[in-house]
């Protein structure tokens, strides 16, 4: 067995990170197990959902590094779930498992570059040719059509559950890419279409499906393809899991995909 233990990984994250732990954090900390657990294998995953964790389990990785929240909210607050019957489930299974969970968001969008730009670029097709200036997230693309390029990248991620905004048939090349929340404003004038994870349909700033539909009525060729917070940013975490792959060789480290959570009925 591996001598390794999570402090230890953690503390590697850190020293590899190239910048100070921000000690602020309340997202970058663990939320189950402790510093002391004892690291059998390491499973990187977007949510750390009750069956992303079984499957990490029985692949043998006892260290789970989710990119989002344990227990359903976003400061992993206890006090709001304790008394849910699913948390006592979940908890219970990481105990009997020896679980420990330590999640790395805020230092992930901090990284540069940021995985989950990359992981998604790179999962999309969207090449570092294509890009007008090094992380900027902006790609200039051979002209196709809204409903094309769509569909390119459903192919692409296996989506069941992709949304666009905008004309199928309007020509756009000029692509502004963002993940999870971040969403780029649709009303750059270098922007024909914004990719992002989610966002809600109204009240944004200018970044809300309402802009595009007036652009398109307007004439303005204008898109927006949603893909889904998790879609999005998953890619990440396989950029994670290779990153620390290189500096944990005493474990196996791999993504274990909490996958799309959403599905549309036929």
């Amino acid at each position: 067995m591996s001598a390794l233990t999570a402090g230890e990984v953690v503390s590697r994250i850190k020293d590899k990170l190239g910048f100070p732990w921000r000690t602020a954090t309340y997202r970058d900390t663990f939320k189950f197990g402790g510093p002391e657990t004892m690291v059998q294998g390491i499973a990187t995953t977007m949510f750390c959902s009750y069956d992303a964790i079984r499957r990490a389990s029985a692949m043998g990785c006892n260290m789970i590094i989710p990119h989002e929240d344990t227990y359903w909210n976003d400061p992993d607050k206890l006090e709001i779930v304790s008394g849910d019957p699913s948390y006592k489930l979940k908890v219970d299974f990481m105990r009997e498992h020896d679980i420990v969970v330590f999640r790395i968001h805020d230092h992930m969008h901090a990284q540069r570059p940021d995985f989950t730009y990359v992981g998604c670029a790179r999962a999309l097709g969207l090449e570092s040719s294509q890009e007008t200036a090094p992380q900027s997230h902006h790609f200039t693309l051979p002209e196709t059509t809204l409903r094309d390029l769509a569909a390119t990248f459903q192919k692409r991620l296996g989506a069941k559950a992709l949304r666009v905004v905008g004309d199928p048939k309007v020509k756009v090349r000029r692509v502004q890419l963002g993940v999870g929340y971040a969403t780029p404003a649709i009303n750059n004038p270098e922007v024909d279409v914004v990719v992002s994870g989610e966002q809600q349909e109204s009240d944004g700033f200018l970044d809300s499906p309402s802009y595009v539909l007036d652009a398109m009525t307007l004439g303005i060729p204008k898109g927006w393809i949603m893909l889904g917070h998790n879609l999005s940013e998953e890619q990440g975490m396989l950029e994670m899991a290779q990153w620390i792959k290189m500096f944990t060789p005493e474990v196996p480290v791999q993504l274990v995909r909490s996958g799309e959570p959403f599905w549309v009925p036929r």
